[in-house]
């Protein structure tokens, strides 16, 4: 059985992650993220579909959630809440990698939702999906319109910081099974505790806007706006900020460290 990473080696795989993606060109970026934006739109419908069958969005639905999020993490695709922990650990080693990160931010997240955009477009205009199927996608996005800016903004965080854990989760596995496995137990936790997620629910408010159901400012402030701040502070700061700092911080010793010093002496 392999041994475990330690966080260090983690770290050092995100760090090298984030590099990669930092000297990626931004039309590589532009066209990886918006594959992003339709790929993860597929976890949505699989759950709306599933749960027509089964007669509503039950445990046997949200089972099906995560199909998008597997096919864009281990397809290798651009997705930004991913990117809320790989570049953001390369700029805690030097500032100076800010702009180069919010301009890595500002593409990925315009052709993810453009993606998404395009997913729903051909969803509400193709008919290609059973009216029961349709109406569960629109009821979905539509419920989320009432949790109100806070609510929504809140659990965006708890959704932004599950998949900043798959990423790093995924750094920290050593095969593909195990990848899947983390990426799929996080992202089953997002419908399953109704949380939030900019790219993955942009899909399903598309729909139900070019299906004339949902306003486009709606979907704009009472959805997108809360939800993407709300998952940048949990990929940030719960996740790559309080990694980054247990492995910063175990480079220097405290006080208590000369017990354990003094304990190892003794043995050897």
């Amino acid at each position: 059985m392999a041994a475990l990473k330690s966080a260090g080696e983690i770290l050092e795989t995100v760090i090298e992650e984030g590099r990669e993606e930092l000297e990626r060109a931004s039309m590589g970026l532009a066209v990886s993220g918006f594959a992003a934006g339709l790929n993860i739109s597929f976890g949505g419908v699989a759950l709306a579909a599933v749960a027509a069958m089964t007669g509503g969005v039950g445990l046997t639905a949200m089972l099906f959630y995560p199909v998008g999020f597997l096919i864009v993490i281990l397809g290798q695709s651009q997705l930004f809440t991913e990117n809320t922990i790989t570049p953001v650990a390369v700029v805690l080693t030097r500032l100076n990698n800010i702009p180069n990160m919010l301009r890595l931010w500002a593409v990925v997240f315009l052709f993810n939702v453009l993606g998404a955009m395009v997913f729903g477009a051909a969803i509400a205009y193709g008919d290609m999906l059973q009216p029961t199927t349709f109406d569960i996608i629109i009821e979905e996005a539509t419920g989320k319109l009432d949790y109100g800016f806070w609510i929504t903004a809140l659990k965006a965080v708890l959704g932004g910081w599950l998949v900043a854990l798959m990423a790093w989760m995924v750094a920290a596995s050593r095969d593909t099974i195990s990848q899947v496995f983390f990426v799929y137990m996080l992202a089953f936790l997002v419908p399953a505790g109704g949380l939030t997620h900019c790219i993955a629910g942009s899909s399903e408010f598309t729909i139900g806007i070019f299906a004339g159901e949902i306003p486009f400012l709606e979907y704009l402030g009472g959805f997108l706006i809360p939800t993407t701040l709300g998952n940048i502070v949990g990929g940030v700061f719960l996740v790559t900020l309080l990694n980054y700092g247990q492995v910063a911080g175990s480079d220097k010793k405290t006080p208590l460290s000369e017990y354990t010093d003094e304990d190892r002496s003794e043995e050897e």
